[in-house]
């Protein structure tokens, strides 16, 4: 072992930006309750942690049978950064956003737990935000966290050994159900409905309509509120911590570049025989073909710190163009069909007729978006390597 570091004295000069007051309490051995308040600036947040420590398997043991009645969850920032988002007047910054990055891993399962505690993670950070009055960013965060650690289950599907995460993943798809309902709504109180709104430049039919769909939507949220407070969530998360940390390694953890290269071709391929009949797809097989644009993109993310450089960065790009013009025209499907929801719900035939029209036309405008946005993909090529360096 190496020797510990020697201490370094205080720097004379610092000054101390915040502070904490309050207690620190010892439950049981390797359980501590801290509480108290984080003083900045003038400004004050209280603060309230379970601090567990020891043995991983008891602790998340410990964690997960406390959060079976306690409203308890992993913090998505430690106590330092609290402490200085205080002092600077802005939200904390958390541990982790956006897509997983696999630089640096070489086999298989440190390529998979790596992402895996990045979702986690960034799940955790959104979560808070899918609340009514603060804007749908929370919601779309969350599902797509969700959406990217369903595909990698997937994606890894052929190295992952045992009943147990395919039980979790379908935890994982209530929680799903839960952000669907609430995003479906926001996204049509966002395009669809507003654009049809100005299109009739103000019509009070279309927006009667628009208040039954807000109250959809509420109730959506509040749905979501209490899924997202339960001991289902909270036993979720602590699952998918436990087989990340603890489920022993599969029996077999190829490398990861070939592993990723073959997983990437077949997912290119399926998405260039449906890209080559893009013309003649009706609704349903456009559906099916954002969902293997998003199954690439999913994979094409984390995979390109692989192979970095120009061409992995303009494959991601156009690749995500696609999905967004494929979502955009799928987003009119579903705003129709949100829209017939709403019969007996205060909207007027009239009105329901009419988005459902406008949703059809704007379907179709983003079919149009969608093809150009295939030739530009097409034409970017795939970035990937086989483990003889040959373009696949």
């Amino acid at each position: 072992m190496l020797p510990p570091p020697e201490a370094r004295p205080p720097d004379p000069t610092a000054r101390p930006i915040a502070r904490f007051t309050g207690r620190s309490t010892l439950l049981a051995p390797g359980a501590t309750w801290i509480e108290g308040r984080l003083e900045a600036g003038g400004q004050a947040h209280r603060i309230a942690r379970l601090v567990l420590q020891g043995d991983p398997a008891k602790v998340l043991a410990l964690a997960a049978e406390l959060a079976g009645t306690l409203p308890l969850l992993p913090a998505p920032h430690g106590l330092d950064e609290a402490a200085l988002a205080l002092a600077e007047r802005r939200p904390p910054h958390p541990r982790r956003q956006g897509a997983p990055s696999l630089a640096g891993a070489t086999t298989t399962e440190a390529a998979f737990r790596a992402a895996l505690a990045h979702l986690l993670d960034v799940i955790l950070a959104e979560a808070p935000g899918c609340r009514p009055g603060m804007g749908p960013r929370g919601v779309h965060q969350t599902r797509v966290a969700l959406r990217r650690l369903r595909s990698l289950l997937r994606l890894f599907r052929p190295v992952l050994d045992g009943q147990a995460w395919r039980d979790w993943d379908g935890h994982l798809r209530d929680v799903a159900q839960a952000l669907g309902a609430a995003r479906d709504w926001d996204v049509f109180l966002t395009g669809i409905g507003p654009g049809t709104l100005a299109a009739l430049e103000g019509d009070a039919r279309v927006k009667r309509l628009l208040t039954a769909a807000g109250r959809e939507r509420d109730a959506a949220y509040a749905a979501l509120g209490d899924f997202l407070a339960s001991p289902a969530f909270r036993a979720a998360i602590f699952e998918g911590m436990r087989l990340g940390l603890l489920h022993p390694p599969p029996p077999a953890d190829p490398p990861l570049p070939p592993f990723a290269a073959a997983v990437l071709r077949k997912r290119w391929k399926r998405l260039k025989k449906a890209g080559t009949a893009m013309q003649e797809l009706d609704a349903t097989a456009l559906h099916e073909m954002r969902l293997d644009a998003k199954r690439l993109r999913y994979a094409a993310e984390p995979f390109a710190a692989l192979w970095p450089g120009r061409a992995a960065k303009r494959f991601t790009k156009r690749l995500a163009e696609l999905q967004e013009a494929l979502g955009l025209a799928n987003d009119a499907t579903v705003a129709g069909q949100l829209a017939r929801r709403l019969v007996g719900r205060g909207a007027s035939g009239f009105a329901i007729g009419t988005v459902t029209g406008f949703a059809a036309g704007r379907a179709e405008g983003s079919r149009i978006a969608a093809l150009a946005a295939w030739k530009r993909l097409r034409k970017a090529g795939p970035f990937w390597k086989s483990p003889e360096n040959h373009d696949l």
